[in-house]
């Protein structure tokens, strides 16, 4: 028993010696791969190799402190939602004048793309083309050189003394013209006929050619109601020449259902909920103040305030489902009314949001053609040629009636990318703002049917007045 164990305690012994020598001379045989992998190793350990993905931000997000996964999840009691990530870059440069508007703009469209995968989701139509062809021509010997005579024997051909008065006209008529051609135009006729007989030459030298081309097209078109953001950022990291924006949103038939009582004036389906924090504590940097368990200092906050565009859903301290929606624009010059129109394109921005996040029509077409040839010459030398496009359109519409939004928030600073001076809006909508609004409206048009028409001041707007 004892022989025996140490024999397989040998056999083990000298198979791993054979892997491990193996492995080795494998290593030793392929000196290129050897460098490929040291040099990927290093760049890795070193941090050289920039591993972060366009929108990274938003994918740790979903990821890494959510835990959720792009696509269709599951809550705890079982009912299913949809998180997309959208993304885009600021087509402006820093340093340009219009970086904030480019910035809004590209938070715009980074809601936009989200909105296209939930869209993609429910149905896309996709078209696939797929050509590839292989043509093979071998030649042998030296092409001998024909003599065109339209098909006539030697013996078939006239003399000029046998021709008749129509055939002599001819001749004549050719004699003529080429004395009336100038040089430059029998040179360029020569030149193109050289150029072609080179062309041909080449083709003759080919002996194998293999083509491949690939064709997609795809096409959706979908109503989203109620997909609200729950994060965004923009970035722009060491090298990169571009900023990028990215956003997080999330969709479920309980956010449809939401936005759907909004819009018939149904709020009683807003209210009672578990209850917030107040709306003004969801503002990342607010009159200066921040929590300072999420932000490390003033400046990150307020480059939070400064980088987060759009609507989003949330529970006031009532319990009430309520809007805040984010928007800003640059102050074109140090005027009063520079600033003011810079506040009131903001103030629209951010109420389209609103409207934006009860419904909105996304229509996307898509195409991709790829096409790659390989050409193999007579000598031996392999060409390689390749074309590759593509284009996206992605078109959204939205219209509504708001009434009962109001400003929660207006802020002023500089840009802590190019210095500029921006001004930000914060506008809020709730179920209780809104009946209020709905209920002054009713009003206003009683009044109005009455035919009377009242000014005066304000007095006794204290809280125990009302």
């Amino acid at each position: 028993m004892k022989i025996m164990k140490n024999l397989t305690q040998k056999s083990i012994f000298f198979f791993a010696a054979i892997s491990f020598l193996n492995l080795s001379l494998s290593a030793d045989d392929n000196p290129e791969l050897s460098d490929r992998e040291a040099a990927w190793e290093e760049a890795e350990s070193s941090g050289a190799n920039n591993n972060n993905v366009v929108g990274q931000q938003c994918q740790d997000y979903v990821n890494i402190e959510k835990k959720w996964k792009q696509g269709t999840n599951k809550k705890s009691n079982g009912s299913k939602y949809f998180v997309a990530i959208g993304i885009s870059e600021i087509k402006s440069p820093v340093d340009s004048s219009n970086y904030i508007t480019s910035s809004m703009n590209a938070s715009i469209n980074a809601q936009l793309d989200s909105k296209r995968k939930l869209v993609e989701s429910m149905s896309t139509e996709i078209t696939s083309e797929i050509v590839s062809q292989m043509v093979q021509q071998i030649k042998e010997g030296e092409k001998p050189t024909f003599i065109g005579t339209s098909g006539k024997s030697a013996k078939n051909l006239k003399n000029y003394e046998d021709m008749s008065i129509y055939e002599k006209t001819k001749v004549l008529v050719n004699q003529q013209l080429d004395k009336l051609v100038d040089p430059e135009t029998k040179e360029g006729i020569a030149s193109n006929t050289i150029e072609e007989k080179e062309l041909e030459d080449k083709i003759n030298n080919i002996v194998n050619q293999s083509t491949f081309k690939d064709s997609v097209t795809a096409n959706a078109s979908g109503s989203v109601r109620g997909m609200k953001t729950v994060f965004s950022a923009y970035s722009l990291g060491k090298g990169q020449k571009q900023t990028t924006v990215c956003n997080v949103a999330i969709w479920s038939s309980k956010l449809a259902a939401d936005v759907d009582a909004m819009t018939s004036g149904d709020y009683s389906r807003l209210q009672n909920q578990k209850k917030g924090v107040p709306l003004v504590k969801n503002i990342p940097y607010y009159n200066k103040q921040y929590d300072k368990e999420i932000y490390r200092s003033g400046m990150k906050a307020f480059e939070a305030l400064q980088g987060t565009f759009g609507a989003f859903m949330v529970r006031n301290e009532v319990g009430e489902m309520s809007v805040i929606s984010y928007a800003q624009e640059r102050i074109a010059t140090d005027s009063a009314a520079s600033e003011i129109t810079a506040f009131n394109n903001a103030t629209l921005k951010a109420r389209r949001a609103i409207i934006q996040l009860r419904d909105e029509n996304i229509d996307l077409t898509q195409s991709i053609n790829t096409q790659e040839t390989t050409t193999e010459m007579d000598t031996g030398m392999i060409d390689y040629w390749s074309d590759n496009s593509s284009e996206q359109r992605v078109a959204a519409s939205a219209s509504g009636t708001l009434k009962g939004d109001y400003e929660l928030y207006r802020w002023k600073n500089k840009h802590t990318f190019g210095g500029q001076p921006i001004a930000g809006i914060v506008m809020a909508w709730t179920p209780s703002d809104a009946l209020m609004s709905g209920e002054a409206q009713d009003t206003f048009d009683y009044l109005e049917s009455k035919g009377q028409s009242e000014g005066g001041s304000s007095a006794g707007d204290d809280e125990d007045d009302f």
